[in-house]
């Protein structure tokens, strides 16, 4: 004689709560690959008060910035930020001369 048995409610809840956790599993993704390096572009010394401007090549993109201000600078940045289409960055110092940079990445 053959005994039939049947899951209990915990049994089934417990099977359930397993069988939602593998499909979590499957669908997470993998590990993504190695980030990216990031690269620095160097823009042309401003002339004294002017703007120096550092723009990433094609195929690239923007990812940050920043600037260096020269040896006769005196006083404060007045502009440091990217440019207005986001393919470089630009800075300005009050009085002298400033150097920018753009920090980029390969476009996937």
């Amino acid at each position: 004689m053959r005994v039939r048995r049947s899951l209990t409610a915990p049994a089934l809840s417990v099977l359930s709560l397993l069988g939602a956790l593998f499909a979590v599993a499957a669908s997470v993704a993998p590990p993504a690959a190695a980030a990216e390096e990031a690269l620095v572009v160097t823009g042309q010394p401003s002339g004294p008060g002017g703007v120096s401007t550092a723009t990433c090549p094609s195929g690239t993109h923007l990812t940050g910035g920043g600037y260096r201000l020269q040896p006769d600078a005196d006083g404060p940045v007045r502009a440091d930020g990217p440019t207005a289409d986001a393919r470089g960055w630009s800075a300005q110092a009050q009085r002298g001369s400033v150097v920018a940079f753009a920090v980029r990445e390969t476009e996937d």
